[in-house]
């Protein structure tokens, strides 16, 4: 119940509205800055949409079974369609738009066990809570790397990310079989390490974005998975 008013609060309500800002950075950004920008705007807005389908679906399943549970799973599902209208808007600064209707009915699901959709979603989010944070803190002591203002939304943002992934830690604790035996060990260690390689191999291929906001990849990544590990290691078994 404590969650559920923490998420009906809605902390970031009237947090993302947009200004001049972002049509006058897009039009100042030309060649290569500017096409890496538009694929990082459709990763990130795929990724939310993706988690706006996800917990909508699960919102509608768990209904009559746990009202509570699915009402913050319907709460969560508006935190992620905003995430991603924001940066379809975004994407409209480069005269550009993804059409999410179509990927709402052309996605195929796949179900998984309930546990290995909580380890996955509460890592997710996790990760991303410490992606954005990191990326929020370095620009705001590097201002000249700022080139485009959606960043200075990211250190509210990353508080949604925080929160979803605290419901899935209370979600694991309820359920004492998904971290309390041997099963729960591996699987756990299996899906730390299986995000962590996965998030390390794609932003390797992307080396141009984090360099175009003057990151270095290899030490943002692993400074990420060393403050993911720490936050997971209050939850999952050592």
């Amino acid at each position: 119940e404590a969650l559920l008013q923490e998420f009906k609060t809605d902390y970031n309500q009237t947090h993302f509205v947009r200004n001049p800002e972002f049509k006058a950075a897009a039009d100042k950004m030309e060649g290569p800055l500017r096409q890496i920008f538009v694929e990082f705007l459709e990763r990130s807005c795929t990724a939310e949409f993706s988690g706006f389908l996800l917990y909508k679906e699960l919102g509608r399943r768990l209904k009559k079974t746990n009202p509570v549970v699915a009402e913050i799973f319907s709460l969560m599902s508006r935190d992620e369609a905003r995430h991603a209208g924001f940066l379809n808007k975004g994407l409209s600064d480069f005269n550009l738009a993804l059409d999410l209707g179509f990927l709402t009915k052309a996605r195929k699901y796949t179900f998984f066990k309930p546990k290995f959709i909580f380890y996955a979603t509460y890592l997710s989010e996790k990760i991303g809570y410490w992606r954005y944070i990191t990326i929020f803190r370095h620009l705001k002591a590097n201002p000249q790397y700022q080139v485009y203002p959606i960043f200075k939304y990211f250190d509210n943002w990353c508080q949604d990310e925080n929160r979803h992934g605290d419901f899935f830690s209370a979600l694991l604790k309820a359920q004492p079989q998904f971290l309390n035996d041997w099963k729960a060990k591996l699987w756990s260690r299996f899906f730390c390490l299986s995000v962590y390689v996965t998030m390390y191999l794609n932003d390797c291929q992307r080396t141009a974005f984090y360099e175009g906001i003057g990151l270095n990849t290899k030490e943002f990544d692993m400074h990420v998975i060393i403050e993911t590990n720490r936050t997971t290691a209050r939850i999952f078994p050592a």
